[in-house]
C-alpha cells in the first residue's frame, strides 16, 4: 500500500520558498478582498491547498513557516509597508495606485525587503519579478522590479 507523500518533502527547500512567496501574495490579496485576517487564509491554504493536486498538476507546496512569517507580517505592519510602497511608487511619475494584486505583491516584497536583512536584496527582487510574471503580462513586472530596488535603497543603505 502506497502512502501519500509528505508535501513538507516534496520539491527543494528553493521552490519551496517560492511557492511560499506565490502563496504569499494569493492569501494577502485574499485578506485585502475578503477581510478575513491572516490566520484565517493560512488556515484556508493548509487545509485545503497544501500539498494538493490542482487541475491534474501537483504544485510544490509552500514552506509554511516562510509562509506564515510573510502573511503575519504584512497584516501587523500593513500600513507602515504601505507608506513604503506608496514613497516608491512615489517617486515614479504617472503611476497610479495599483490594483489589489499588485498591491498584495509589493507589500509581500517590502515585508521581506524590511524584515529579512539577511537575504540578499536580489534574490527577494527575483523571486516577485517571477510572481508578477506569473500573473501578469505587461509593464507590472518592471514596476515591481523599479519599487522593490528603491525599497531596497531606501531601507537597507
Amino acid at each position: 500500500m502506497a502512502t501519500a507523500p509528505n508535501p513538507a518533502r516534496m520539491g527543494s527547500k528553493k521552490a519551496r520558498n517560492s511557492a511560499a512567496r506565490l502563496v504569499a501574495v494569493q492569501c494577502v490579496y485574499d485578506m485585502a478582498i475578503t477581510g478575513h485576517d491572516a490566520g484565517s487564509v493560512l488556515e484556508g491554504y493548509r487545509d485545503h491547498r497544501y500539498g494538493q493536486e490542482e487541475e491534474g498538476i501537483q504544485f510544490v507546496p509552500a514552506d509554511l513557516d516562510l509562509l506564515a512569517k510573510i502573511v503575519r507580517g504584512v497584516e501587523t505592519r500593513r500600513p507602515e509597508l504601505l507608506d513604503m510602497v506608496q514613497g516608491a511608487l512615489d517617486k515614479r511619475e504617472g503611476t497610479a495606485q495599483p490594483e489589489a494584486l499588485l498591491r498584495s505583491l509589493l507589500l509581500c516584497g517590502a515585508y521581506e525587503m524590511l524584515a529579512h536583512p539577511e537575504l540578499d536584496a536580489p534574490l527577494i527582487i527575483a523571486e516577485y519579478i517571477g510572481v508578477a510574471e506569473g500573473f501578469f503580462d505587461k509593464g507590472e513586472p518592471k514596476l515591481v522590479h523599479a519599487v522593490l530596488d528603491r525599497l531596497n535603497k531606501a531601507v537597507r543603505s
